[in-house]
């Protein structure tokens, strides 16, 4: 029987465009149905206007990607080579697309936003996400490149039994052709008329809620419009030097100065006196923790942070803490260099280290202090040991450098915090000068968890927070031995240290900022602070300038934070929630997005979010025009001494 051979590259051509729209479809309904909670305040009409309206990000997303496939496999070329190729080209989009989601879909409840400016950092840790793929995901992986090699084949039989290249003429061809340009450029730019093509902050037009902005967008389009650009678009109307002036006030103390006019938010004490005695300072970030986890915060009872329980009795504990971000990355440049991050700013280490950074640890070293860096992860991971380096820090390490001290059960993609602090404790033993200034980055409770030693394995591996518990209850004992350690060497009651968190993990479902952005934070000096409990607001960013003055150090600097004990009106905490900014404040928070607010929420009957609103902009305005115009820290002043030095 002869097959009826015709050519079905047009209807093949809409196949693509259902195909991929079914699955972004798909994948904004699995998004859904997996997080209940988060899209529970939605009413039906929302859930509706989302994915009617989720449609022009998909369609920007498949003219984007597929629409170059699609014109060229209708280009008049004869050959059934041709038709396989572009076909084949398709279904590796589609399959790679389809990973993308399912990777989305696993990223999304451990932040409750799409995959955004990571995508920037991913791209440069291929190694992990090899490794990743093949030991956590290695089943819906094989499902994936089955389904491809499948589809790869089947098609190809059928084009070799069922195609026949048409006989258009080039009148008609070209009008095919031009078609197909007219509406990816359609797709691509999400409206008629002028103005910019369709952007991150467009949602907006269409919701008016961070859980209705998630369900409208998808994770291709938000890591593709970011990822392109390293920043996401803004729109912040508040005057600019309104808002440095406004930020100068809530950050600059009383008795500091401003050396350089051109420098708005760099400052130095006055006069600062020294104090009795030289403190060592220890900072040690801590993966991951949520206050939920930790039962001197929370009183859940989990039983897996003894140590640092103990700790908060005996320190200084800042019970509304806040970190800047939800990226390591983030609380990195917040911990260590005083920095906010806001939409609009490239990430540290990716662009906003080419603006003058204040940096902490080589004012530390010009004072004379021995300062280092070590992490439990490689060298390489978000290139923390060269940052580390660039702010100052004499010496930086990583996993190469660090002997495994213990017969772990597996190995940890992170590493180990025993070994890590035992590695800086000898380096603290043996310091080349009397005093050091350190920073640590524990790594143990950065998923995918692993089993560390038995006794530490309390719950089976079957679920993210079993997993995390076990691995905290390592990272507490783990801290516990630095402490040994510092009593035998005798540099126990000779240091500062501060324990804080660089972003939260895991928690209550609740979508709020205090929920998301409240983190562990204590300074503990057994040998110059008394135990006490604070309980105003504090940042991350707020650590430099509590640090100098505790040390009495007094160089210039700059820092998006004030001394933490400094018991002033109006203190604040500046949060990046992905693409929108957020402002915790005493009686309230509040959340920004796309030119409005998108979320309030009152702690206080006499919250205003209107002047919640107002001072929200200004300190995103102010972070944003000075890292951008290059006015935050005068390199000139890059010495302890109260003259800059010579170029």
């Amino acid at each position: 029987m002869a097959v009826n051979k015709k050519d079905f590259r047009v209807k093949l051509s809409l196949l693509f465009i259902l195909a991929a729209a079914l699955l972004l479809t798909a994948a904004r309904l699995a998004l859904f149905w997996l997080n209940p909670d988060f899209f529970a305040p939605l009413s039906g009409a929302e859930i509706t206007s989302a994915f009617l309206n989720g449609l022009r990000f998909d369609f920007s997303v498949i003219a984007l990607f597929m629409g170059p496939v699609i014109f060229l496999l209708n280009c008049p070329v004869k050959s059934p080579r041709w038709v396989k190729v572009w076909t084949g080209v398709w279904l590796a989009q589609w399959i790679v697309m389809a990973g993308f989601l399912i990777g989305d879909l696993i990223y999304f409840p451990k932040v409750n936003r799409h995959i955004a400016e990571e995508i920037i950092q991913l791209t440069n840790d291929w190694g992990f996400i090899l490794s990743y793929m093949v030991t956590q995901t290695w089943l819906p992986l094989i499902l994936l490149l089955s389904l491809f090699a499948a589809a790869v084949w089947g098609f190809s039989r059928f084009t070799d039994k069922h195609y026949q290249a048409r006989r258009w003429g080039a009148g008609k061809t070209a009008a095919l052709l031009l078609g197909i340009v007219g509406l990816c450029v359609l797709g691509i730019r999400g409206h008629w008329g002028g103005g910019k093509s369709l952007g991150v902050a467009d949602v907006y037009n269409y919701t008016s809620s961070p859980a209705g902005s998630v369900l409208t967008l998808n994770g291709v389009f938000t890591a593709y419009q970011v990822g392109r650009k390293g920043t996401v678009d803004v729109n912040n109307p508040f005057p600019q030097e309104q808002a440095i002036t406004l930020a100068s006030e809530q950050f600059i103390s009383p008795d500091e100065e401003q050396p350089d006019e051109n420098y708005p938010l760099m400052r130095r004490r006055v006069q600062a006196g020294k104090p009795e005695k030289e403190y060592n300072v220890l900072i040690v970030l801590l993966e991951g923790w949520h206050p939920y986890y930790v039962d001197g915060l929370s009183h859940n009872g989990f039983g897996a942070t003894p140590v640092f329980d103990q700790i908060i009795r005996d320190g200084v504990v800042f019970t509304n803490a806040y970190a800047t971000g939800q990226r390591s990355i983030v609380g990195f440049g917040s911990v260590f260099a005083g920095l906010p991050w806001v939409p609009g700013l490239p990430s540290f280490g990716y662009g906003l280290e080419l603006a003058a950074l204040s940096p902490m640890p080589h004012h530390f070293a010009e004072a004379g202090y021995y300062t280092f860096f070590a992490q439990t992860s490689h060298r390489s991971s978000y290139r923390l040991c060269a940052l580390a380096s660039y702010l100052g820090a004499q010496e930086s390490y990583g996993w190469e450098d660090i002997p495994e001290l213990l017969p772990y059960k597996e190995e940890a993609p992170f590493g180990y915090d025993y070994d890590m602090l035992m590695f800086a404790a000898e380096k603290i033993k043996n310091r080349p000068q009397p005093h050091f200034m350190g920073m640590l980055f524990t790594g143990i409770t950065h998923e995918p968890f692993t089993s560390t030693l038995p006794q530490f394995d309390k719950y089976p591996y079957d679920s993210w927070e079993h997993g995390f518990l076990n691995t905290l209850s390592f990272a507490d004992w783990s801290i516990g031995e630095l402490l040994k350690r510092a009593k035998e060497d005798g540099w126990l009651e000779d240091t500062i240290f501060v324990f804080v968190a660089d972003h939260t993990s895991g928690g209550p479902a609740e979508d709020s900022l205090q929920n998301r952005f409240r983190i562990p934070l204590v300074i503990y000096a057994p040998g110059l602070l008394k135990p006490r409990q604070i309980d105003h607001i504090v940042s991350q960013t707020d650590l430099i300038p509590t640090l100098y003055r505790l040390t009495g150090l007094n160089p210039a600097y700059t820092a998006f934070g004030r001394d933490m004990f400094e018991d002033v009106p109006g203190r604040t905490a500046l949060v990046s929630d992905g693409i929108n900014v957020g402002l915790v404040t005493e009686k309230g928070e509040i959340r920004h997005g796309g030119g409005k607010v998108i979320a309030s929420k009152a702690y206080t009957d006499d919250f205003d979010a209107d002047q919640a609103e107002q001072q929200l902009l200004a300190l995103d305005k102010a972070a944003s025009s000075l890292l951008n115009n290059n006015r935050w820290y005068n390199p000139a002043f890059d010495t302890a001494d109260k003259e800059p030095h010579a170029d």
